[in-house]
């Protein structure tokens, strides 16, 4: 409605590809996008850059920032897209990792988390990362070896330390629902990015204020009845020919709605 696209920041692996055959970073366009973001590169086909995103760098991030555009960032990364069993819609940010919001202070940037569910739920984890490095005839060696040659996100980390190894999973018969909270904006206008404590306090509040919205979610899912069960959800729109209702919003709390 306001015409703003997101600027998604991807891994490397998905703005290069797995053999990394694109060598170099992809150019941040300097004025706003809306919706036609192939003309940069007709040969530019795939579906992440076809929607804006580049890869995760300092640099992307500090120009699109610059050039006041908004950005998706994934501080949880790898680890939190390639989770292991048990670990559903766990947050896992690193410890003082707090550029982010440094880089945001620069330019009095507004950071607002999202939250997402149903992703977990819509697939069954067969083997997970750990699982599948111990995999014997030489499986789990390869998964290593190709570990240790992926490039790491982070730019304080080196290659082959990110766990880069995608689970075995098997989908669902039907998705689970997805339901998305934006949560409270912060504005860093009043923060000093010289001040890392200032940053930091910041970073450990926008990281609290994730978990809250997630741990707000899974609770008021407990009050739809077509949250898992995919196969009601698809009798309800084939009888009554639209989607079925899901929590009210009362359901979650008020400093969430």
């Amino acid at each position: 409605e306001r015409g703003i696209a997101a600027r998604g920041l991807m891994h490397p692996i998905a703005a290069e590809g797995f053999a990394a055959i694109r060598p170099g970073e992809p150019v941040v366009r300097t004025q706003k996008r809306k919706f036609e973001f192939i003309e940069d590169n007709p040969a530019e086909t795939d579906l992440f850059s076809m929607f804006g995103a580049v890869k995760v760098t300092p640099k992307n991030f500090y120009r699109l920032l610059q050039t006041n555009q908004a950005v998706l960032l994934f501080p949880g990364g790898v680890k939190e897209a390639l989770h292991g069993k048990g670990e559903d819609y766990e947050v896992f940010w690193p410890d003082k990792k707090t550029d982010f919001v440094r880089v945001a202070a620069r330019f009095n940037a507004t950071i607002v988390p999202i939250s997402a569910i149903g992703a977990a739920d819509s697939v069954d984890i067969v083997l997970d990362a750990k699982e599948l490095l111990d995999l014997p005839f030489g499986i789990g060696d390869n998964l290593k070896n190709f570990n240790a040659n992926a490039t790491s996100a982070r730019y304080d980390t080196q290659d082959g330390e990110e766990l880069f190894v995608p689970p075995l999973a098997v989908p669902k018969p039907f998705p689970a629902r997805h339901y998305f909270l934006f949560g409270r904006a912060f504005d860093t206008s009043s923060i000093d990015p010289q001040n890392k404590d200032a940053c930091q306090t910041m970073y450990e509040e926008i990281e609290n204020e994730l978990r809250s919205d997630i741990d707000a979610l899974l609770a008021a899912r407990e009050r739809d009845p077509f949250a898992l069960d995919g196969g009601k959800r698809a009798w309800y729109q084939r009888l009554f020919g639209k989607d079925p209702p899901t929590f009210p919003v009362e359901s979650l709390p008020p400093s969430k709605v």
